[in-house]
């Protein structure tokens, strides 16, 4: 099973939002408009702590980490 992590941005240094996920308006994170989202390390579709499980698709290992269910 796959589980997000936390993946920070090497240009501005915030954290990345997920692929494709929403994030609230306020929150202070990376997204789509740096220049450093698209770049390594890669995000995943996964928050962090979140599992494949909850998401209900699979998910590839960009921004997740294996682990025992």
């Amino acid at each position: 099973m796959r589980v997000g992590i936390r993946i920070d941005c090497a240009v501005c240094g915030k954290q990345k939002c997920p692929v494709g996920r929403s994030a609230p308006l306020e929150s202070y994170l990376c997204d789509w408009e740096c220049d450093g989202y698209r770049l390594a390390p890669f995000v995943g579709s996964l928050w962090p702590g979140e599992s494949e499980v909850d998401f209900g698709f699979p998910v590839g290992p960009d921004g997740t980490k294996e682990v025992s269910p």
